[in-house]
């Protein structure tokens, strides 16, 4: 394959670039759906708890051991069994609702971005990106690991209800109070619920939304990509320090659109993705760089093709973009990034740790409860733009 020019291989630069920071906004915008989730839960098992609280301290001896035995023989232990499903269909729908709602706005946006960050990238009118819809569509149809979304969502309650049924009868069998029981599905509030077994549906909703939102982001840009006419692609790793060992090799491998090449999701909580490369011309439209604005020693800004600029004069004009490579780790990476990136991601204090006390990101860990609307991760996206587009 011959070398792609200067110019081109800026672009290509720029772009795993804006990729690369837009994956690790996209974190924080999943961290708000996962949030809705947890609270969603929370309410849900609040509801169960005084449903059994009621229901099971009117039993007899001999219906707990009935129910133990799975056998529902009375009208007080057929209401137990109907409270028990009933809240479980109802956690399904909420949790279907919830997500659904969520991963449809996420292809939209994703398939719009792929398409603007292209625009800026590429000379010439730019093709309109899939509607949010159509985005959908194709990442319901396409399976992850095996599975598809829906089916990965409705695996949750229905767990979930079998853990609970278990829960209870091993209760009873145990000769546990009612409020002992409660306490095992629920958690104790001195450790914020997370000492239950409704903890385990919080990780699974958790684990199932964020590698669900990664597989629709992906699977938004090959959309977007296919509508564009791009013929080759880039695998960008996830600039992380838990980078798995399958997912670090394929950084930077290329694979024609039209030829069998892997996907991104690889395992759950992935975030590798197919970046569109720049070596083929995208709609007959040859890949370029902006102009960077430089100020000149007579105080005049002057405009100067990125694409002819050294390294050195790209460092001088604030332009720093790297190659990716596949041993490349998020600390690495991270130290190169922007200011506003680095304070954005770890916060006031924990930047000044960082930038003046000499502490590596291992120190820190990025904290659940921040998180972004689309709108915020939007206004991101365009300061990043901003930096490395002009």
């Amino acid at each position: 394959m011959a070398k792609i020019d200067g110019a081109r291989e800026e672009a290509q630069r720029r772009v795993v670039q804006a990729i690369a920071q837009h994956s690790a906004y996209l974190y924080r915008a999943s961290t708000a759906q996962v949030n809705q989730l947890h609270a969603l839960i929370d309410e849900m098992g609040k509801q169960l708890g005084a449903e059994l609280s009621d229901r099971l301290e009117n039993l007899t001896p001999a219906e707990l051991a009935a129910f133990t035995a799975g056998r529902y023989t009375t009208t007080r232990l057929r209401g137990v069994r109907q409270a028990i499903d009933g809240w479980a269909e109802t956690l399904a729908e909420r949790i279907d609702r919830l997500a659904q709602d969520g991963f449809k706005e996420l292809a939209g946006h994703e398939a719009a971005y792929m398409r603007d960050l292209l625009a800026g990238v590429i000379e010439g009118n730019v093709a309109a990106a899939p509607s949010a819809a159509a985005a959908y569509a194709a990442a319901k149809r396409q399976p992850i690991l095996g599975e598809f979304v829906e089916d990965m969502l409705a695996d949750v309650p229905q767990k979930t209800k079998r853990q609970v049924y278990a829960t209870v009868r091993q209760g009873i069998s145990d000769g546990q109070t009612t409020g002992e029981i409660v306490r095992a599905l629920r958690g104790t509030q001195a450790l914020n619920f997370k000492n239950g077994i409704l903890q385990t549906t919080r990780n699974s909703a958790e684990r199932i939304v964020r590698t669900a939102r990664g597989h629709i982001s992906n699977v938004a840009y090959l959309e977007t990509y296919q509508a564009l006419e791009v013929k080759e692609l880039v695998w960008v790793a996830a600039l992380e320090l838990r980078t798995c060992r399958r997912c670090a090799p394929l950084d930077g491998e290329r694979y024609k659109v039209n030829e069998p090449h892997p996907t991104p999701t690889l395992h759950p909580n992935c975030r590798c993705v197919l970046a569109p490369s720049l070596d083929d011309d995208i709609m007959g439209q040859r890949p370029y760089v902006r102009a960077a604005k430089i100020t000149g020693r007579d105080g005049n800004t002057k405009y100067r093709s990125i694409g002819n600029m050294t390294a050195k004069q790209r460092e001088a004009a604030g332009l720093k973009v790297g190659q990716v490579k596949a041993s490349t780790t998020y600390d690495d990476w991270f130290s190169s990034q922007p200011a506003r990136f680095q304070r954005e991601w770890l916060g006031d204090k924990r930047y000044k740790l960082y930038k003046e006390g000499g502490y590596k990101l291992d120190r820190f860990t990025d904290p659940l409860n921040r998180e972004y609307t689309l709108e915020e991760l939007r206004q991101r996206d365009r300061d990043t733009w901003s930096e490395l587009f002009g």
